[in-house]
C-alpha cells in the first residue's frame, strides 16, 4: 500500500507539471507493483482524468492554455488515442513494454542534446521586426494595441518597455487587466 501512495503522489506533481506522469507511473506499476505492460497502461489512462483535470483548471487560471491550437490537437488526439488503443490491445504485452522504454529512452536523449534557446519557446525578436511591430501598436487603437502587447511571442525586457512608451497612460488599468 506504501508503494500505492508514493507513486501516486509522484507521479501526480510529475502530471500537474505538464510533463506526464504516466512516464513515472507506468514504469513504477511494473516494476514495483508487477502489473503488466496493459494494465499499466490500463490504469495510467483512468489516472491520467482526474489529475488532467485539477491541471488544466490551473494552467487556464494562468492562461497558459492556447485554446485554439487546443481545440485542433484535441481532435487529432481522438483519432490517434482510438487507433493506439486499438494497436495496444492487441500486440503482445512484452513487445509493448520494449516499445514504451524505447520511446522513453530516445526521449530522454532527446532532452540530454537538445540545444537550449535564449527564452524556451520563443525566439527573440530582431530589431526589424521589432520597429514594425512599434510603428503598429504606434498606430493601433486600445484594444489592438493590448493584444499586441499581451499576445507577440519573442519580445525582451526593453522591447516591452518600449511599447509602454507608446500606450494611454491613462488606459494602464486596462492592460493591467488584460496581463492577469
Amino acid at each position: 500500500m506504501i508503494w500505492v501512495v508514493v507513486i501516486g503522489f509522484v507521479s501526480g506533481i510529475i502530471s500537474g507539471m505538464g510533463i506526464g506522469g504516466g512516464t513515472i507511473l507506468i514504469p513504477a506499476l511494473i516494476f514495483l507493483l508487477q502489473l503488466n505492460q496493459h494494465q499499466a497502461q490500463g490504469v495510467n489512462l483512468i489516472y491520467f482524468i482526474p489529475t488532467a483535470v485539477v491541471a488544466l483548471i490551473t494552467h487556464a487560471k494562468n492562461k497558459n492554455v492556447l485554446w485554439k491550437t487546443t481545440k485542433s490537437l484535441a481532435v487529432l488526439g481522438l483519432a490517434g488515442a482510438a487507433a493506439g488503443s486499438l494497436l495496444a490491445v492487441s500486440m503482445d504485452a512484452d513487445l509493448l513494454r520494449k516499445i514504451f522504454g524505447g520511446f522513453l529512452f530516445f526521449m530522454g536523449l532527446s532532452e540530454v542534446f537538445k540545444k537550449k534557446t535564449k527564452k524556451e519557446g520563443y525566439e527573440s525578436m530582431n530589431k526589424d521586426e521589432f520597429s514594425k511591430l512599434k510603428l503598429k501598436f504606434i498606430q493601433a487603437d486600445l484594444n489592438e494595441k493590448i493584444a499586441i502587447y499581451t499576445q507577440t511571442p519573442g519580445l525582451t525586457t526593453p522591447q516591452y518597455k518600449e511599447l509602454l512608451h507608446h500606450y494611454p497612460y491613462d488606459q494602464i488599468s486596462k492592460l493591467e487587466a488584460a496581463l492577469q
